[in-house]
């Protein structure tokens, strides 16, 4: 849970920062956008390595190293002398939260493999507080007259300390349910494809609200830096609600439906975004949008170990890589279209794709209701 929790500081940190690191080096939106999809895109080559390794050496080496690489990253990010370093500090960092991502949530299916959904929501909702709570620290430093660079400093030494809690603990034995846990079985499933494009979806709004939050608000609604910390920590709080509320939800309605109905409200939150006129309703939209988007992540991964093949590190792997690649492409497309048609014309990327996801989540949930 520590660990989640510091996955979402280092994520949040420069998100918060991007209209300063902005101004600094000069740079218009698309390149603001790139600085997470370089990440993201780290990210997603370290995922895929080490869901791939885990399974011959085990977990804990990796989980232990990729704290280090987020302290080191986030220092060096601090550190960064012009664009090309921020560049290099982000790749860094995604390093780092490329291994969390690969091996925490398969850490947790493999404890609780029978009914993963409820503990996924859970751990993944302590993202989201990681999240609050570096976007508030940042904000508030950035009010405080702090450049910019020393926001980062906070997050490396407990980075650093989850690094020797994980050097020193014992992991289970991943378990399985005997559909097939050995090999690459998952492959042959239509339902893991289905998935891999949910989660393709899934990760990319999530990653689109998160990164464009704060500077949306300071681009076209004239907010201050400190406005634009706190109505992304409002965001973070609201997903987090999210992702606890859905632990408990996935007991009364079933997992695909639950992605299904919050994909189609949060459609419609996001399309708010490209109309609204002021802070306060901007603030509404995207805490609707946090709480909505909040259950999709941790959802569909419970959906596969579920329905497709418990117990597969690989699964979980090559499903958040394409989690991942959303996260990479969606910031980057919001930005781009953004330079050319305004950034409220941007966000429209995540309200059309929502709508496929609700699409998808709900064949599932009907097929699913006819045993299929």
């Amino acid at each position: 849970m520590a660990a989640a929790a510091i996955f979402g500081c280092a994520v949040i940190v420069p998100s918060v920062c991007l209209a300063q690191i902005g101004a600094e080096f000069s740079l218009d939106f698309s390149s603001r956008g790139l600085l997470a999809s370089v990440r993201q895109a780290s990210l997603l080559a370290t995922l895929l390595a080490c869901g791939w390794m885990a399974q011959k050496h085990g977990k804990a080496p990796f989980l232990s190293a990729g704290m280090v690489m987020i302290a080191v990253g986030m220092a060096c990010l601090a550190l960064a002398p012009d664009h090309a370093t921020v560049l290099v500090a982000q790749a860094i960092v995604g390093v780092g939260c490329g291994a969390l991502e690969a091996l925490v949530n398969a850490l947790v299916a493999d404890i609780h493999w029978r009914s993963p959904a409820g503990p996924l929501n859970i751990v993944n909702g302590m993202y989201s507080v990681g999240l609050v709570a570096a976007a508030l620290v940042t904000g508030e430093m950035v009010h405080a007259g702090y450049a910019w660079r020393a926001t980062p400093w906070p997050w490396v030494f407990p980075a650093l300390a989850v690094a020797m809690l994980f050097a020193t603990r014992g992991y289970p034995v991943a378990q399985s349910d005997g559909r097939g846990r050995a090999g690459m079985a998952f492959l042959r499933r239509p339902l893991f494809w289905v998935l891999m494009l949910a989660m393709v979806i899934g990760g990319g709004c999530e990653a689109g609200l998160t990164i464009w939050c704060t500077n949306f608000t300071e681009a076209e609604l004239g907010a201050t830096p400190r406005m634009g910390a706190l109505i992304t920590a409002f965001f973070g709080a609201f997903m987090a609600a999210g992702r606890f509320g859905g632990s408990a939800a996935v007991r009364r309605v079933t997992a695909p439906l639950l992605v299904a109905g919050s994909a189609v409200g949060c459609a419609a939150a996001t399309a708010g975004l490209s109309f609204v006129q002021d802070t306060v309703a901007a603030w509404c939209l995207f805490a609707l949008g946090g709480l909505l988007v909040a259950c999709f992540w941790p959802t569909l991964l419970a959906i596969a170990v579920e329905r497709v093949q418990a117990g597969s590190t690989a699964m979980m792997a090559l499903l958040g890589a394409a989690g991942i690649t959303g996260c990479t492409v969606f910031p980057w497309a919001i930005g781009a279209l953004g330079d050319r048609v305004g950034l409220r014309g941007g966000l429209a990327v995540m309200p059309v794709s929502l709508l496929v996801l609700a699409s998808l989540c709900g064949a599932i949930w009907w097929r699913g209701r006819r045993g299929r």
